[in-house]
């Protein structure tokens, strides 16, 4: 791909749908729109695996151990294989982490001998066509620190591309994700906006927002990464971050809670890009379709499927309980908002519970102000109460102002002094 494009020149969403809309995906399959180009290329390092390790280690076996092992073999990944055993108290073989060692050590000598003579007797693409081949290794055999360095060798090199430059920055956040290193990745999408920016083409923008994403569900920014999922998913082309479907999966979940209920319908339900895929992920159309069709006991069963995979994804896992209670809230909100009292037998029986749940689950989000509602427990009755929004916003303006006030009269004492 060139290295620049003239934006006037990007396709549009229209374009894109046009152009892909004969290509059907297959299931565990990224054939998104625009995403079969990108399956031909090879990228690193496999998130693939990092998935299949976070599993491992939240529900060890046999099986799954042999499958990481074997795959770290085959990869020769010498210092993840280390890595692994230490985490999950392995016995290293030290005569295959030798073998393993020992062949890094040997492509890691080919490819600087190949940069030497690429800056002996080639051009500037052949030297940087060998560092990149470089970074890549690194971050094949998992050796994070190797990969950073020699991103940064690429990033700091006078006279390359804006877009050359953004593919770096960008195997270094591929990198710092498969590591879980968020403080790096943090860091390496700010240059990456930046660079972007200056000159990014459309692909790379369009990849760059997929990465965004994924840091964004990880540090628990659900509405920042629901608007830009739901943005790349007509026009997926980041294969080397995940599966369309597990795209998909993210962008539905995200935005069940961030989409108003007409445009949940409109977005979701019926895109043409989601009903593709969503039949694929167990359960998640019945969440989406139940709470928009008001089945209440029907969303609260997929409710407790869905909480299995979000525990099982290594972006979502440990935002799950998160995730769940404000699934819960949506629809403990959306039921109440249709009455003005309610008994809690015909509230519990619509959601297919026992009224002692429901009790303790209405008392605990009233308390905490998440519902506008009263229980009544003499009359076992919940009683709605409307949001004043004119007083609520009165009450958040005057405490603004007294805190304001509170930090001047601060200032004030130390400017005396």
């Amino acid at each position: 791909m060139r290295d620049a494009i003239d934006a006037s020149h990007v396709p549009t969403r229209y374009l894109l749908r046009s152009r892909f809309a004969s290509r059907k995906l297959a299931p565990a399959r990224s054939d998104a729109p625009g995403a079969a180009e990108k399956s031909k290329e090879t990228f690193e390092p496999p998130m693939s695996l990092a998935q299949s390790v976070f599993r491992h280690g939240r529900n060890p076996t046999p099986a799954s151990e042999k499958e990481i092992l074997d795959l770290v073999t085959q990869r020769q990944m010498a210092p993840y294989y280390a890595r692994v055993c230490a985490a999950f108290g392995i016995a290293k073989d030290e005569g295959l982490y030798e073998s393993m060692k020992d062949a890094n050590a040997a492509e890691i000598a080919a490819l600087a001998a190949k940069k030497e003579d690429a800056e002996a007797n080639q051009g500037d693409m052949e030297v940087l066509d060998a560092l990149f081949d470089a970074a890549k290794y690194h971050a094949r055999i998992g050796d994070r620190d190797g990969a950073y360095a020699a991103c940064d060798v690429i990033v700091d090199r006078p006279k390359i591309s804006t877009g050359k430059r953004i593919d770096a920055v960008m195997l270094k956040i591929r990198v710092a994700l498969f590591f879980d290193d968020v403080g790096n990745a943090k860091k390496q999408l700010e240059d990456a906006r930046r660079l972007a920016a200056d000159g990014g083409d459309w692909d790379r923008n369009n990849r760059l927002s997929a990465y965004e994403s994924a840091y964004l569900i990880v540090t628990r920014d659900l509405k920042g990464a629901a608007k830009k999922l739901l943005g790349g998913v007509a026009t997926f082309t980041c294969v080397e971050l995940c599966t369309y479907p597990e795209f998909v999966f993210y962008a539905v979940v995200t935005n069940v809670l961030a989409l108003p209920r007409p445009d949940l319908k409109k977005r979701i339900i019926d895109s043409p890009e989601v009903l593709q895929v969503i039949k694929q992920i167990p359960h998640l159309s019945t969440l989406v379709e139940s709470l928009y069709n008001c089945e209440y006991s029907v969303y609260f069963a997929s409710l407790l499927e869905i909480e299995k995979v979000l525990l099982d994804d290594r972006y979502f896992s440990q935002h799950t309980r998160y995730v769940i209670r404000e699934l819960r809230v949506l629809v403990y909100t959306q039921f109440l908002d249709a009455y003005k009292t309610v008994t809690l037998s015909s509230m519990a029986a619509a959601f297919g519970v026992s009224v002692e749940f429901i009790d303790g689950e209405l008392a605990r989000f009233i308390s905490c102000g998440r519902l506008n509602a009263k229980v009544d427990k003499v009359d076992n009755v919940v009683h709605t109460t409307r949001a004043d929004l004119k007083s609520k916003k009165y009450q958040e303006i005057i405490k603004s102002g007294d805190v304001l006030l509170n930090r001047i009269q601060q200032l004030a004492r130390v400017v005396s002094i």
